[in-house]
């Protein structure tokens, strides 16, 4: 059980570390392959989207051919497809292999924690597994901007996508080698329409958000995209509701605390993937740091990340689950109208510092209980629809955070401007999360147990 728990950790290490070392080399990319903003945003959001339109339909994939067939074909697609994406010539073939990337993410995560619980019968043992898995979660979207600097520092931007080859090889044939065989269950059927019309809802919305001040916002493009994400998120709701097995079920949201928990997941994330992205252009573009000072530059974001989920989890044990979420926002919006205060092109680093503080020590202080009272929202049937709910609600929220945030510093001449306009936006929404979380998270409420899926990612 041990070697199974080491073998689905490094699929979350390589899935959430590839989050977050790619923004430490936006910079060089750019220099490398000609690229725009909005080709950078593609860069970071090929991948996520693909990971949010897939993530639903991965775990029932896995109960439908066995988990361990799809986790090992999900290592297969991420490591083929980081070795595309290092050795791209262009932006098309780039941003190609990281949609590859993704869908082989959102086939790792699912099946890894389910093979996760198969593993241990104790289930004391089962538990410390699960907090096995969300720390090496935690501490590889923490050391990802650390990394991918020190890597594209001695060995250019390609290497962050060639460090995940010997790592996919490695597990792949562990997992042929070590993990055992599950019978599958040939009943479950996936949701193939709900999820090619959910993949062309992201991708038509993405698209608008980020070519909107290229194409013009008028334009014939943009309108008609903007038409066709309004009617096929209508289609897919339709599809949802008359599926025997939907990939996404609709009565999860007939608990207010489900719908408002996955909200808060997604308008958590929007603000703090938004953030990194645009931070590194930043220290980048306008302060001219390097890729290694630039993962340094990170760490008073993404160093609290570990350290602040376990402590939110005990606050949230002792307090109730609303108390930590109304502080991490708190927080968050005090540190994001800080640092759109604070930041411009001459700004010693150490007058960033307490705001990028405020954000890392706020931000990871929140998804602990939201994930909480998902689980608590939901029978015990139910616990891996929601939870992967959540997870895509996350994912479709960082996607949106990047595509907005970068649009706002492609319609300004002056980066700078566009900058702390992206940041204001960041505060206005962590402080609407609050009222949210007042009006519709009773006081009252404790925790339900930390999820597996707790760690910042």
């Amino acid at each position: 059980p041990n070697l199974t728990a080491f073998i689905v950790c490094l699929g979350c290490v390589v899935v959430l570390l590839d989050i977050s070392i790619v923004n430490v080399a936006l910079q060089p990319i750019a220099t490398g392959l000609g690229a725009r903003v909005t080709d950078l945003q593609w860069i970071i959001d090929a991948y996520t989207v693909a990971f949010a339109s897939f993530l639903l339909s991965a775990g029932i994939a896995g109960d439908r051919y066995g988990n361990k067939q799809v986790f090992a074909v999900g290592f297969v697609l991420f490591t083929i497809a980081s070795l595309v994406c290092g050795a791209a010539s262009s932006l098309n073939t780039l941003i190609a292999a990281r949609v590859i990337q993704g869908i082989g993410a959102a086939l790792i995560i699912p099946c890894s924690l389910t093979l996760l619980n198969h593993a241990y019968d104790n289930p004391v043992q089962r538990s410390k597994a699960f907090g096995w898995w969300a720390g090496a979660g935690g501490v590889s979207v923490a050391a990802g901007p650390l990394i991918g600097g020190f890597l594209v520092h001695i060995f250019g931007w390609r290497s962050i996508f060639y460090v995940n080859l010997p790592i996919g090889l490695a597990a792949v044939l562990l997992t042929f080698r070590y993990i055992q065989k599950e019978s599958p269950l040939p009943r479950q059927r996936i949701d193939l329409p709900g999820q090619l019309v959910s993949l062309f809802v992201l991708a038509s919305l993405t698209t608008v958000l980020i070519e909107g001040t290229n194409w013009g916002w008028n334009s014939a493009k943009i309108i008609g995209l903007s038409i066709a994400f309004v009617l096929l998120a209508i289609l897919f709701l339709r599809i949802e509701r008359g599926q025997s097995h939907p990939m996404l079920p609709l009565s999860l949201f007939r608990s207010a605390q489900f719908s408002v928990a996955t909200l808060l997941g997604l308008l958590l994330s929007f603000p703090f993937y938004g953030l990194i992205f645009t931070l590194s252009l930043y220290f980048q573009q306008v302060r001219h740091f390097t890729p290694l000072q630039t993962g340094f530059a990170f760490l008073p974001v993404t160093g609290l990340l570990t350290i602040m989920n376990v402590f939110s989890g005990n606050l949230a044990a002792s307090r109730g689950t609303r108390f930590p979420i109304v502080a991490g926002f708190l927080l968050g919006g005090i540190g994001f109208f800080w640092l759109a205060f604070a930041a411009d092109q001459e700004v010693p680093y150490l007058n960033l510092l307490p705001p990028l503080l405020c954000v890392g020590a706020g931000v990871p202080l929140i998804l602990p209980p939201v994930t909480s009272i998902v689980l608590a929202s939901v029978t015990r049937s139910q616990v891996g629809r929601g939870s992967a709910t959540l997870n895509t609600g996350r994912q479709i929220g960082a996607a949106a955070g990047v595509a907005v945030l970068g649009s706002l510093l492609s319609v300004h001449q002056q980066f700078i401007i566009g900058f702390r306009w992206g940041l204001v936006l960041c505060g206005i929404i962590c402080w609407l999360s609050i009222v949210l979380t007042i009006r519709f998270i009773p006081h009252s409420l404790k925790l339900a147990g930390i999820d597996e899926q707790s760690s910042v990612s």
